[in-house]
């Protein structure tokens, strides 16, 4: 079992040459870039993997570690311990599984005193005994300052002032119509509006219509009245002179007859009295009959 995962290893981890490009002198190594860059401020990362040629143990106890600055430098990173340098506290990522020959250490929010070559580390137990090795090239990290790209948006946005405000300007007046009434919704208020327009108009005929016919009514009115009121008169005239004597009952050999003037023009009637007060005038004649 143990012959198996050792082939199946270092048919994984078979490369034509190390990091730095020179030809292999051993048959155990760690492979990395020899050079990366990253931006300031980004999270940059080191790809490694490493080979051997022992056959592990049941138990290999694998642990990887990572110098920087100089072969012989400070241990920033052991997963055995586990161990953070503080300059990297927060900011070291190793993704790497026991029993894995591979790997990636990321470094993130990547600052210009990072700048350095790291070395990776490999530890196991062989069946020949702990067996120890690093990256002898290692790889150097430098910062490139992404200047180019915030200096262009400036520019853009600064140094072209006349430009850009014209275009959006330009873009805003065409968009203009889009945000505002569709059409369809245009012809409806036209409609609506003229359907509103014909009803006053109408309302104010009818309105001035009825106000000739109230007039006319008035006018008509006066003249039928004196007419009813000479109507009136003349059927009292003409009852009061025509007015039949009757006869008291209770009175023996006297008859009673009244006479009422009410109109001196009354045609076929007798001169009378001048007119005082009193419109009517009424006249009471007796006569005494003889048995």
């Amino acid at each position: 079992m143990a012959r198996l995962l050792l082939l199946l290893l270092s048919a994984a981890c078979l490369h034509s040459g190390n990091s730095a490009g020179y030809p292999k002198k051993y048959d155990y190594g760690v492979d990395q870039p020899a050079v990366l860059s990253g931006v300031q401020g980004s999270s940059i990362e080191i790809p490694f993997s490493f080979y051997f040629p022992w056959n592990l143990t049941k138990d290999p106890q694998m642990s990887i570690a990572w110098r920087w600055k100089n072969f012989h430098g400070e241990f920033i990173y052991n997963s055995t311990q586990p161990f953070i340098h503080e300059h990297f506290k927060d900011r070291l990522i190793m993704n790497w599984t026991q029993g894995q020959t591979s790997g990636v250490l990321r470094i993130l929010n990547f600052k210009k005193n990072d700048q350095a070559t790291y070395f990776g580390r490999v530890l196991l137990q062989t069946t020949e005994g702990m067996k120890v090795w690093q990256s002898i090239p290692g790889t150097n990290l430098t910062v490139t300052n992404n200047t180019s790209t915030p200096a262009t948006l400036p520019s853009t946005t600064t140094a072209t002032p006349s430009t850009h405000p014209q275009t959006v300007t330009t873009e805003g007046m065409k968009d203009e119509p889009k945000s505002g009434l569709d059409p369809q919704t245009i012809i409806v208020l036209a409609v609506a509006a003229a359907v509103f327009l014909a009803g006053v108009l109408g309302l104010t005929v009818f309105l001035g219509w009825r106000r000739k016919q109230g007039q006319r009514t008035k006018a008509e009115t006066p003249a039928r009245e004196p007419l009813e009121n000479s109507e009136k008169r003349e059927s009292i005239g003409h009852e009061g002179q025509y007015m039949d004597p009757t006869e008291n009952p209770k009175d023996n050999n006297i008859v009673y007859a009244s006479i009422s003037l009410s109109s001196p023009t009354s045609p076929g009637a007798a001169p009378s009295l001048p007119v005082q007060k009193n419109p009517q005038e009424e006249t009471v004649y007796s006569t005494i009959k003889a048995k």
